[in-house]
């Protein structure tokens, strides 16, 4: 037990001396406040996007990430990339950003640092709007103050159940948009999500008024479980009906291209409303690539 007190105190002591060093002997040069996206290590896209404070100094760099996580790196000597940070342990910077910012590589985990902090919750405005159809209304609201949220319908006018839905989601709300797309005389309410990160990857939140009585959700299969249109896709959707079809637009990226260049054209995927064994549900019934 003195043992274990006496280890910790050790390295509290040997944390301290490091940070210190780095405040004394490095010239303090820059400041700022950034966005960092963060990778879990293996990962191919984040859905974490929080404020950062980025301070250069002449040797050493410092990271003050809104989640509480601080990183404090020193320069290895001889080499411009290759930093330790306040564990030890290599943490390696590249430059596949170009002039939006740059990459860290740590131990557990990556960190994608931008120079524009748009995107950020901090800069993201609370949804509330109101929509009517067919004699149904629906008041939509959400914070949008966080990367998960709580998406809220307040509907009114069904002969039966107006209770209000509260939905945790993964995100924020951009839009909604309602409709009859199977045209059975009953409205349907679709609402558009897009996840923090850089990928800012879309989903879309459905209920549809059975019979004007009650509200149920519809079904929207993952894109991932579509083998033949999902080739391509790294997010950044948009969703939007045209008529009795609901669209899905995003851009198509070939190897080698980074998440804000998209080289591959564009993929519109249009869904029917269809009635499945349990609920409704979005069927792809036309693609194509433009």
């Amino acid at each position: 037990m003195f043992s274990s007190i006496v280890s910790s105190y050790i390295r509290f002591i040997l944390l301290f001396i490091f940070v210190s060093l780095i405040h004394t002997s490095s010239a303090f040069a820059d400041m700022k406040k950034v966005r960092c996206d963060v990778y879990p290590k293996g990962a191919d896209h984040s859905d974490v996007s929080i404020p950062c404070t980025y301070i250069q100094y002449d040797d050493s760099i410092e990271i003050n990430r809104s989640d509480k996580v601080v990183h404090y790196l020193t320069q290895q000597k001889g080499t411009a990339n290759t930093f330790k940070d306040q564990n030890f342990n290599l943490v390696h910077r590249e430059n596949g950003l170009g002039e939006l910012g740059m990459i860290f590589r740590f131990k557990n985990e990556s960190i994608y640092l931008y120079w524009d902090t748009y995107g950020l919750s901090d800069n993201a405005k609370p949804f509330d709007k109101k929509m009517e159809l067919l004699g149904v209304s629906f008041q939509v609201s959400c914070s949008n103050d966080s990367s998960i949220n709580t998406l809220v319908i307040k509907p009114s006018g069904l002969k039966g159940d107006n209770s209000v839905i509260k939905q945790e989601i993964n995100g924020t709300v951009t839009k909604v948009e309602v409709a009859d797309l199977n045209a059975n005389g009953s409205p349907e309410i679709y609402v558009s999500i897009n996840s923090a990160g850089s990928g800012s990857y879309g989903d879309m939140i459905a209920y549809s008024a059975n019979n004007n009585k009650s509200l149920s959700q519809i079904y929207l299969p993952p894109l991932s479980d579509d083998e033949i249109n999902s080739k391509g896709y790294m997010g950044h959707d948009e969703f939007y009906v045209v008529e009795y079809t609901l669209v899905r637009r995003f851009p198509l990226y070939q190897k080698g291209d980074s998440n804000s260049n998209p080289t591959g054209g564009n993929r519109d995927l249009e869904y029917k409303l269809v009635a499945g064994e349990a609920s409704w549900q979005l069927r792809v019934v036309n693609s194509s690539d433009f």
